[in-house]
């Protein structure tokens, strides 16, 4: 995902805005179903531990992982589903910039500490 949206973020750049939005659609199709798949069976099936255990460094970055990531995930759902309805109205992508913006910070926030807490828990 992160590589499809640097690819992305190259294209918006370049103002090739269609190929910018389909591919941060790809991004965002890949996101939820790594969530459906991956993410979110283990999540809600160790739910308890992640609320009790709280105090170990795993589940605070899992915490700092999820948030983030469950709000990019529904932003950028949100904003491609905007951009899907009218992909030729490149003003209205515009009003969205900071939104835009904003989501990919948080996309970013979630996967370095997706990745910290994959070494926490496996390395």
């Amino acid at each position: 995902m992160f590589a499809i949206i640097l690819i992305s973020l190259f294209y918006k750049n370049k103002n090739k805005f269609k190929i910018h939005g389909w591919l941060m659609g790809i991004a965002v199709i890949l996101h939820v179903a790594s969530f459906l798949a991956v993410m979110g069976p283990i999540f809600f099936g160790h739910f308890s531990a992640f609320v009790e255990y709280t105090a170990y460094p795993e589940i605070q970055t899992t915490w700092i992982h999820a948030v983030p990531g469950a709000i990019a995930m529904i932003m950028g759902i949100m904003l491609v589903g905007l951009w899907a309805l009218n992909p030729s109205d490149s003003a209205s992508c515009s009003r969205r910039k900071r939104l835009m913006d904003v989501t990919v910070l948080l996309w970013l926030i979630s996967l370095v500490f997706g990745v910290v807490t994959y070494m926490l828990l496996y390395v």
